[in-house]
């Protein structure tokens, strides 16, 4: 069971929060010792525009044909093709940006449809992510993009421990220095396990999952 939950609000907008329970965790690529509940973001809809304006403001001067939105971020994608097009918006303005999401093989890879590659192939686009914490889901998406003809234009993301990805800026609403803690580590090197405390629980790119 999820307790003692510390909520934070972004720097950039008071608005927009974040519920944060401390523990052990379990993700595909590491163990951490917080998890971030991205659920209220990314589905209450007025908090979602807003984290949208924020993430859009950091591509006012970037061309955008598509946004590519992962990890359950089609509505704040969605809001921030919608501000980048606005009228008197800058270079966007009154674009015509498609937001999509690929599909995942049985071989967990990326994949575009036939229907909707055309959306990304030439085209320049915007990579929209929940959390990017080692940058193992950020690489694969931005193999994805360049195996099917497509220039990576900027990373935008809810969260993230890094900075930067092969030189390119990773703008994020809150960043490690926003929150009181956050660690990432392989599961071999994990201080809980090495002390014997269990998991609580798996983290997905849907949410958290108690064992």
């Amino acid at each position: 069971m999820l307790m003692n939950c510390v909520t934070v609000a972004a720097k950039g907008n008071r608005r927009i929060r974040l519920n944060i329970y401390p523990g052990h965790y379990a993700t595909s690529h590491a163990h951490v010792d917080n998890y971030f509940s991205m659920t209220e973001v990314r589905t209450d809809c007025a908090m979602a525009a807003e984290a949208a304006e924020l993430l859009a403001s950091h591509f006012r001067f970037t061309p955008v044909d598509t946004v590519i939105s992962l990890e359950y971020t089609q509505i704040i994608g969605a809001f921030v093709a919608q501000a980048l097009s606005a009228p008197g918006r800058d270079i966007n303005s009154g674009a015509d940006i498609h937001v999509v999401t690929p599909q995942v093989n049985s071989n967990n890879q990326l994949t575009f449809s036939s229907d909707m590659q055309p959306y990304v192939t030439g085209k320049n686009v915007l990579l929209l992510l929940s959390t990017v914490s080692t940058g193992r889901s950020l690489a694969r998406a931005v193999e994805c993009i360049r195996y099917y003809g497509g220039s990576l234009a900027g990373i935008g993301s809810i969260f993230s421990a890094i900075g930067e990805s092969g030189g390119m800026p990773v703008r994020s609403i809150f960043t490690s220095a926003d929150l009181s803690a956050y660690n990432s580590y392989r599961s071999d090197e994990c201080p809980f396990c090495k002390s014997g405390r269990k998991l609580d629980g798996f983290i997905t790119t849907a949410g958290y999952t108690e064992i």
